[in-house]
């Protein structure tokens, strides 16, 4: 028995992988985004499974997450969304084959001048900004970019991408990126730039932009059974991939009165059963949660009482019978006819179901079934 646990059920990664890629128009490829430990899922056994179903690309972040892909037997595609840093190794795309995103000048350089002194051919993808205001080429930038490709004859353009600032409605301005983007591939290819992937859909796109799948999509949130925005859940359904499990430490009674935890933020109002389990903020547990969340025990909700500390919290668990020690509490699953779900944790602290799922610590081991 452990005090945490994260289960992560594989079968529903698959099946909301194929519930998305039902949805993606044409012959457009799945970029699977498993940057940030796959979002606490733990990169290398989802990316592994990921494969078997029929991914196309991988995207990450950094270049070490993708030379741990590569070092754990990964053979697909690998993106390194992030862009070219000016402390990153340019070998190490090439040693380990990855495709890096070039997103100014400066990169490209960098990476043009290690490849002619290799005389050696490396692919990327060019990010241009349509209006997030993050990374990328800006139009203005691209006349520039097109001569020093030019000039380069080890630099090949497999890709030309960009980036919603808000796929989640679709609303006149993720249109105008859409045409901007349009206008940027147009002058890239008159200027004899002849991308094979053009790609901006993310996950919210899948659903609301589908002139916009391109000929690549790039899924990451939904794929773990969470939504960009809880209005999708109307247009495309997925199943939260992961079960986030605790026990409880002990049960005490408290008469009315009684102050519990740190602050002494919540009385007792009557004679209360108070359970304390076994995981707090180090371990994942938002400490917005004191006083207004909950979880669930014996298939019941309870609340959680007091704030939630480093190594526990505590629930009422006075309408609960017969709770023991080692007793399983579910902050992230189902349990009996009740369910919460990363959204709805994320929703109650006001953030969004990534900062959640990515904030679950390694103190929290995590199991594959």
């Amino acid at each position: 028995m452990l005090r945490a646990l994260a289960e992560i059920d594989l079968n529903v990664l698959a099946d909301n992988f194929r519930t998305i890629k039902a949805r993606v128009t044409g012959h457009a490829r799945m970029l699977c985004v498993v940057k940030a430990d796959a979002y606490g899922h733990g990169a290398v056994p989802i990316a592994r499974h990921l494969e078997v179903q029929g991914a196309d690309f991988f995207g990450v972040v950094t270049v070490d997450e993708g030379i741990e892909l590569r070092e754990h037997g990964i053979v697909k595609p690998i993106l390194v969304m992030g862009g070219v840093m000016p402390w990153d190794d340019v070998e190490a795309f090439r040693e380990h084959s990855l495709t890096p995103v070039i997103a100014d000048l400066q990169a490209f350089s960098r990476l043009a001048s290690d490849a002619a002194n290799r005389r050696q051919e490396i692919k990327v993808h060019v990010k241009v900004d349509t209006g997030m205001g993050r990374l990328g080429f800006s139009y203005n930038d691209l006349d520039a970019l097109a001569a020093a490709l030019r000039a380069s004859k080890y630099v090949k353009v497999e890709g030309v991408m960009s980036h919603f600032s808000s796929s989640e409605v679709r609303d006149s301005y993720g249109l105008l990126q859409i045409d901007r983007f349009r206008d940027v591939v147009a002058l890239l290819r008159k200027n004899g730039v002849e991308p094979e992937i053009l790609h901006m859909a993310n996950g919210g796109a899948v659903c609301q932009y589908p002139e916009a799948h391109f000929d690549m999509v790039r899924v990451g949130i939904m794929l773990y059974g969470a939504y960009p925005d809880r209005s999708l859940a109307e247009k495309i359904v997925v199943h939260p991939v992961m079960r986030l499990v605790s026990r409880v430490a002990y049960v005490r009674e408290f008469p009315a009165g009684s102050p519990l935890s740190y602050g002494r933020t919540f009385v007792t109002q009557r004679t209360t059963h108070v359970a304390c389990v076994a995981m707090g903020y180090a371990d994942g547990v938002p400490r917005a949660l004191s006083n207004k969340g909950a979880v669930l025990i014996k298939g019941q909700r309870v609340p959680i009482v007091g704030r939630v500390c480093m190594d526990f919290f505590l629930a009422d668990v006075t309408g609960v019978a017969d709770v023991t020690p080692g007793e399983e509490v579910i902050l992230v699953g189902t349990s009996g006819n009740n369910s919460i779900s990363p959204d709805e944790v994320a929703e109650q602290v006001g953030t969004i179901p990534y900062e959640i799922l990515c904030g679950i610590s390694r103190r929290v081991p995590r199991a594959y079934v």
